[in-house]
């Protein structure tokens, strides 16, 4: 039987990138969950996609939305938890009393524009604390089927979980401080004073644990939901988290704490970027088997069928600034150097993830030696409409694309495709408009179905064995996820203006042009 990797090699498909907190319907909180995506998968299974990318699903702290900046690897944020389909906040008069309560809130949460991730997280956060008590009386304190259930997820979990729960439960103690200003016997994992701060709140800590039990088996039923429709769950493995996050504070030595990593100069910025993120110990983690990673590595083929490997270029060689530094360096010289480090890593990640198909994030300055490496390993890298050109700064034509690729119109850090065509100068658009539609033209070409869909229609027809669309690529409209460079209230937070249902509706000519087109490109998926 073949793998999933493949699988989607060996054909032509396309998939729909939509965030999960983005997938609006009538039945959530203001910000999609695991219900969300099955009717959202249901609903984009039949327009005859293969795979929806959904985005790093990652616990990130109070007041911060990017999940590319996490308190955790492997934790699933609760703000995705389906409240209504957890047995033991049905079975709690307290949690439905609760619930009951927030009639009001809920339905403003709904109706808002943009996610509003912190009231609905401290909302399902405490409806999982009034189940979690329930749990104990129920079940914990008789044993019963259940509780062995989740006696057995959280031994099959420890080497990450136990950590994680640590971490958070210190959190909360803490009021959120760092763990760099926690007392000094609670900044090491391993120490008397951790252990016994679990031993006198295991409640506690046991509860964060049990948020991740329930994530856990929604996210499990969802995914035998998408199989059974044909579709294959595409996820994120962001390249780092954040200093004050559980994997930093319980593998301490497998970074170098003092320094912070992120990328020369590039389209985004002139002076290059500081991501505020602590770097790897590369020597540590090859010297130790690259265990935390490969512990990643397996955890993210447990959510998702395809996984995106953020910042590719970052396991060849990392941008790094050192304490004092105004400018950054990178942390192996020399392309031998480079190409090594990086074909042991894809090596390790290609053995973990056991057929399960990884996509490398190689946008921005990469070296060719990167590129080539993905080909020959058959790791996809993405091939963006926009960005691709030739050697004469002409654009280039997707059918030259290489087949182990994935080809798109725009990502999640991008302008979406009818932004980017409205503000692209005249120029620059005279010349993409003739590859695209081989006719020539001075540039006047406004954004309308019709060059939406010949713009939609390259990418289809390029080699690639994957394309990908973000939504708001299909439907025409400007919301975009996330603007590189920038804090604001609107990063992070794009929340989908339909239902499934209501989408069917407003944009029934963009969805049928959409459909209309895979079939013409050989790339429907419709499930036999």
């Amino acid at each position: 039987m073949a793998t999933i990797q493949e699988e989607l090699l060996a054909c032509r498909t396309s998939g729909i990138l939509l965030p999960l907190s983005a997938m609006k319907t009538r039945q959530d909180w203001g910000v999609g969950d695991f219900g969300s995506l099955r009717e959202w998968t249901e609903f984009l299974a039949g327009l005859g996609i293969k795979f929806i990318q959904i985005l790093p699903l990652q616990e990130t702290a109070p007041g911060q939305n990017c999940p590319y900046s996490a308190l955790t690897s492997f934790a699933v944020d609760p703000v995705y938890t389906q409240i209504d389909d957890v047995e033991d906040i049905a079975n709690s008069a307290r949690a439905q009393e609760f619930i009951g309560s927030l009639s009001v809130d809920i339905m403003n949460w709904q109706r808002a524009a943009q996610a509003p991730f912190a009231e609905v997280k401290q909302a399902k956060l405490k409806a999982l604390w009034l189940g979690y008590q329930t749990f104990l009386i129920h079940e914990m304190s008789i044993r019963s089927a259940r509780a062995q259930a989740f006696e057995a997820y959280c031994s099959a979990q420890e080497p990450w979980l136990r950590g994680y729960a640590l971490f958070r439960a210190l959190k909360d103690f803490y009021k959120w401080q760092s763990w760099k200003d926690w007392p000094v016997g609670f900044q090491n994992f391993h120490s008397p004073e951790v252990k016994r701060f679990e031993a006198e709140y295991r409640e506690l800590v046991d509860y964060f644990k049990y948020v991740q039990w329930i994530l856990d088996q929604q996210l499990r039923r969802t995914k035998l939901f998408a199989q059974e429709k044909g579709i294959y769950i595409f996820g994120d493995i962001p390249f780092a988290t954040n200093l004050d996050s559980a994997d930093v504070w319980a593998n301490q030595a497998s970074f170098r704490i003092d320094c912070e990593i992120g990328a020369p100069a590039d389209q985004f910025s002139k002076d290059g970027q500081r991501w505020g993120l602590p770097a790897y110990d590369w020597p540590y983690q090859f010297a130790h088997n690259l265990e935390l990673w490969r512990r990643k590595i397996r955890r993210v083929t447990e959510l998702y069928d395809i996984f995106r490997l953020d910042h590719l270029v970052g396991f060849f060689r990392t941008y790094i600034f050192a304490p004092g530094d105004t400018q950054g360096a990178f942390d192996v010289e020399g392309e031998q150097a480079q190409i090594d480090r990086g074909y042991a890593f894809l090596r390790m990640v290609l053995d973990e993830a056991r057929g399960k198909l990884p996509v490398g994030e190689d946008l921005g300055v990469i070296p060719n030696y990167v590129r080539r490496m993905l080909v020959d390993l058959k790791i996809p890298g993405y091939k963006v409409l926009r960005w691709e050109r030739e050697d004469n700064g002409w654009y280039r034509e997707p059918k030259n694309y290489p087949v182990v690729s994935l080809a798109t119109t725009s990502t999640h850090d991008t302008e979406t495709l009818r932004g980017w065509w409205e503000n692209m100068d005249i120029h620059e658009r005279r010349n993409i408009w003739e590859m695209i539609s081989a006719q020539k033209t001075d540039g006047n070409v406004p954004f309308n179905l019709g060059t939406e869909r010949l713009m939609l229609k390259r990418v289809l027809e390029s080699a690639s064995a994957l394309t990908l669309f973000a939504w708001q690529d299909i439907i025409g409209t400007l919301e975009r996820v996330n603007t590189p460079g920038t804090v604001g209230s609107e990063n992070w937070t794009y929340r989908s203006d339909v239902t499934p249902d209501e989408a069917r509706e407003k944009y029934h000519a963009q969805l049928e042009m959409f459909e209309n087109l895979l079939k013409e490109t050989g790339r429907i998926s419709y499930l036999n």
